[in-house]
């Protein structure tokens, strides 16, 4: 059998290792001319983790990744309202890791190349199409620097983990319109900063209309002293379009949200800090 998967990511590479590892040929063709180590911050439950586990990735996770051990849910003003074990400190059979979306893409990536080889990783090739009959699918595939058709591809399985705007979803599900978006938008950001609450905690404060989220993501920064910190302040009701929304580098402007949170500082986290010191900020839509 040979399966081919529309889109690098985390889902197109996690599914080709795992396709490996069940004796089934796989080859993963990304958009991309190159896959980068894009994006900010991302939270693995034990679930996942036990899937990349399963994949043998898991102490290359430990050595990258921050363990997350609590959630602690705040007011707007930082008091405490709920707090909860995460991963092997609630009893999980396995932990709850805190990375950095790029590292986690560049770890399965060198998996994917080391164990598949790296003729099976494609880049350069966007799907803009697929014909299939009982025995077989044909992929069509575009360079999207210049738009020109690239050769066709012929399998026995096609696997979309090609993003929001999917093509094999779009092909699969012709009436389903575009993803709604929820009212909220998000901007984040990372920030180099002093650990909080013992470096391995999650927080969330606010409430339904304003939140703010924070949690560090690197192993490599803690064993220096210091943090990398994701965080992700939420608005509800800010004016947003779902557009050219798989792009993972989609720069926002601080001028948008800033003052929702301009005086959320707390005595061990002071959230404006946080924002003003972060290199780059992201927008995206949820929904």
């Amino acid at each position: 059998m040979r399966v081919m998967i529309a889109g690098g990511g985390i889902g197109g590479l996690t599914a080709a290792l795992h396709l490996h590892r069940a004796g089934i040929s796989a080859q993963v063709f990304e958009s991309s001319a190159e896959i980068k180590a894009l994006g900010v911050g991302i939270n693995l439950l034990p679930h996942a983790v036990r899937e990349l586990t399963e994949l043998g990735l898991q102490s290359e996770l430990a050595e990258t990744a921050i363990e997350t051990r609590d959630l602690i849910y705040h007011t707007q003003y930082g008091r405490p309202i709920w707090q909860e074990p995460r991963g092997l400190a609630a009893g999980d059979e396995w932990p709850q890791f805190s990375i950095h979306r790029g590292a986690l893409q560049a770890l399965l990536l060198a998996a994917v190349r080391k164990q598949l080889g790296p003729d099976n990783i494609v880049t350069g090739h966007h799907l803009s199409g697929f014909d299939q009959d009982g025995n077989s699918v044909t992929a069509h595939f575009i360079d999207r620097r210049d738009g020109k058709k690239l050769p066709s591809r012929n399998g026995d399985v096609l696997v979309g983990a090609d993003g929001i705007h999917s093509a094999v979803r779009a092909a699969k599900y012709p009436n389903e319109g575009p993803p709604e978006y929820s009212g909220i938008t998000m901007w984040r950001g990372i920030t180099d900063t002093s650990p909080f609450l013992g470096g391995d905690t999650m927080i969330m404060a606010g409430n339904w209309n304003r939140k703010f989220v924070a949690y560090p993501i690197s192993q490599k920064l803690a064993r220096t002293g210091r943090s990398l910190v994701n965080w992700v302040a939420e608005v509800r009701g800010f004016q947003d379009h779902l557009q050219n929304r798989e792009d993972w580098n989609r720069g926002g402007r601080k001028s948008d949200f800033f003052e929702v949170f301009s005086d959320w500082s707390f005595d061990w986290l002071d959230i404006p800090e946080l924002i003003n010191q972060a290199d780059s900020i992201f927008e995206f839509p949820m929904i």
